[in-house]
């Protein structure tokens, strides 16, 4: 059953704002321009992870900038074209912070857009936090579905980070992360709980970490990420090849 929704941003106002803080030439500057490299890492990444699930009853929800320039909109919507389970939102005022109206605005445009897409009748839904820098291993989808029957919010703890500029890697384990889920209805919408944080998620609804033994997702870092470095992350260095990769998170050099 396609409840499962994968809810991530791109360039709304907000990060935009934030960004410009942090990027001497903004978003749409330089060459490559900061946004023409992260669409590249969610097509390299984040989507090929996605695209490679062995149950593919799902949708990724992504909210973008009406504002956004060409050639990055145009990208944006061959993407949409190319994969099935990507249902673009083009929304900019939602931004990726806790509280305040923009989350209850976040929420509707999310169900909105849900009920248009969705091949199912059933009040339940599963809302997956996701960054458009990030992968999940082939089974993530078959695998929350199952979990959310008796952890409604749910941390997944353990994974990998992978500089993909140097190609080193950490196996992590890392209970209050950001890989949360969280079941809910239709009728009592909670979404992601995107109010909450994620370092504080479980502890405010007294939702699980799930000590999984194998890795089930991989943050990639760089150094356009002004939040994710491999030095500040927890975790132990591994050697990870290119096969493993490949079988289980759907990379493709």
């Amino acid at each position: 059953m396609d409840n499962h929704l994968f809810i991530s941003h791109c360039n709304l106002d907000g990060f935009v704002g934030f960004r410009k803080k942090h990027l001497k030439s903004g978003l749409y500057i330089g060459n490559p321009s900061w946004m023409e490299y992260r669409l590249g890492v969610l097509e390299k990444y984040t989507l090929a992870s996605l695209q490679n699930q062995t149950d593919q009853n799902f949708h990724l929800l992504l909210f973008c900038n009406t504002q956004t320039p060409e050639p990055y909109k145009e990208k944006l919507l061959t993407l949409e074209k190319e994969y099935k389970f990507l249902t673009l939102i083009w929304d900019q005022t939602h931004f990726q912070g806790h509280g305040g109206n923009t989350v209850s605005s976040m929420y509707s445009s999310i169900k909105k857009t849900y009920l248009k897409v969705r091949r199912n009748t059933s009040d339940e839904i599963i809302c997956t936090r996701i960054g458009t820098d990030d992968m999940v291993e082939v089974r993530y989808n078959e695998i929350i579905k199952g979990l959310v029957i008796e952890n409604p919010v749910l941390s997944i703890a353990k994974g990998i980070y992978w500089d993909i500029e140097t190609d080193k890697f950490l196996d992590s384990t890392f209970p209050n992360g950001p890989f949360i889920s969280v079941k809910s209805t239709l009728t009592d919408f909670k979404g992601d709980l995107r109010e909450i944080s994620h370092s504080q998620i479980l502890e405010k609804t007294k939702g699980t970490a799930i000590m999984n033994d194998i890795p089930l997702w991989i943050q990639t870092c760089s150094g356009t990420n002004v939040w994710n470095s491999l030095e500040k992350m927890p975790g132990r260095p591994v050697e990870i090849d290119r096969e493993y990769l490949k079988q289980y998170f759907g990379y493709e050099k």
